[in-house]
């Protein structure tokens, strides 16, 4: 089984660390192919704007849904996004693995679904669920919440 892990906390020594590099190890002594996207190692862009569109379908508005359907469609992605996106593609097994902070994932990770799950490319209106571009594919959230005991 192919698996991708996207790793999403900026500590190298955190336990979501220590997680990710204890499921990579046990999965790849499983036979599973492992590959992990560690979001703030390769300093990933979370926020979408204009400047990641080159081929732009309107210069005076930035409408992210038109700029993201036209940018699939013409292959004109942003090369960061493109990598993300063929690493989702390969997976059979996605893993979120992130902190829960202030009731939900960090913004790094959320910024990573908006640009990485592109309009018109990897869900329409009419792409979801059993309809979806990934159907048949399974994820997994690995989700820490707590604090250090020194916090209390």
């Amino acid at each position: 089984m192919n698996i991708l892990i996207v790793h999403c906390h900026p500590e190298k020594q955190s336990f979501n660390a220590s997680l990710t590099n204890i499921a990579e190890k046990t999965l790849t002594k499983q036979g599973h192919s492992v590959e992990i996207s560690d979001l703030y190692a390769i300093d990933f862009d979370p926020v979408e704007k204009a400047i990641h569109y080159k081929n732009r379908v309107n210069n005076s508005k930035f409408d992210v849904l038109s700029e993201q359907r036209n940018a699939y469609k013409t292959d004109t992605l942003a090369k960061d996004v493109k990598e993300q996106i063929e690493k989702v593609k390969r997976c059979d097994l996605l893993i979120l693995q992130f902190p829960l902070w202030w009731h939900q994932q960090p913004a790094m990770l959320k910024g990573w679904f908006d640009r990485v799950f592109v309009a018109g490319g990897l869900y329409t209106s009419k792409m979801r669920y059993d309809k979806g571009y990934f159907k048949g594919k399974k994820a997994i959230c690995s989700v820490t919440s707590g604090a250090p005991y020194q916090m209390k």
